[in-house]
């Protein structure tokens, strides 16, 4: 699995938290994923977790999942700007 830069960090504020990270890889956008709340997976976490999985294994394009996972992050209101 390579471990793809994305071409600009994504800052996010987890869910329930009040720390702001940066996310700066497609493989730290996946473990954002793992933790992401069973209650909040829908049509935009199916997604963006194809995306971002296909990327890291080499079969899809790290824009599109960079892309996918921010349309998520937006959606779910934890995207900073």
């Amino acid at each position: 699995m390579a471990d793809l830069m994305l071409s600009t960090p994504i800052r996010i504020r987890p869910h329930g938290s009040n720390t702001i990270r940066d996310v700066v890889t497609l493989r730290d956008a996946s473990e954002i994923l793992i933790d992401w709340p069973q209650a909040k997976r829908g049509p935009f976490y199916q997604a963006a977790r194809e995306q971002i999985e296909a990327a890291l294994n080499g079969d899809g394009g790290a824009a599109q999942a960079q892309e996918a996972f921010a349309a998520l992050c937006n959606h779910a209101g934890v995207l900073v700007r």
